[in-house]
């Protein structure tokens, strides 16, 4: 007798159990569980597209500092590239919806900012150029201070919560 062609008998095949019952349909209330995923899926998309929209202006105010225009000193004068940072500011605040913040004189704008700042990235910290360069007839400024200037004025772009 060939060993592959056994065939085992079973003596009660009457007993033998059915093949596997199939899991579908499923039960009544998994179409219910279904549509509320589904339904949360849509409301996470929902969510993180208003934001995205809502968060817009940021985006455009730091491609207005982007480094490779303003690290350039022919390019962009001092004076300008304060100003150019002043008004990145105040337009962020405007479009927060806080004109009453944006319409201050610049000393108390950014003494008023520097009080949700960490202490080591406060615009207090860059001197007097920033707040009142903008009122000087000659004005330099080192390529240390223009570069801490903008990067303050990145990181309060992105981390503000106006």
């Amino acid at each position: 007798m060939d060993p592959v062609q056994t065939q085992i008998d079973l003596p009660n095949k009457g007993y033998l159990l059915p093949e596997n019952i199939p899991m579908w349909p499923p039960v009544w209330w998994t179409w219910l569980v279904v549509a509320a995923l589904i339904l949360c899926l849509i409301g996470l998309v929902v969510y993180v597209n208003r934001r995205h929209k809502a968060r817009a202006y940021r985006r455009e105010a730091l491609a207005g500092l982007s480094i490779s225009s303003l690290t350039k000193t022919d390019d962009v004068s001092d004076k300008a590239c304060i100003l150019l940072c002043h008004e990145m500011v105040r337009r962020c605040l405007i479009s927060e919806e806080k004109q009453q913040v944006a319409a201050l004189p610049s000393q108390t704008l950014f003494e008023t900012l520097d009080q949700e700042m960490p202490a080591k990235k406060r615009f207090s910290l860059l001197g007097d150029d920033f707040i009142h360069g903008i009122y000087r007839q000659q004005l330099t400024l080192t390529p240390e201070q223009r570069d801490s200037m903008l990067k303050t004025t990145r990181y309060w772009i992105r981390k503000h919560h106006a």
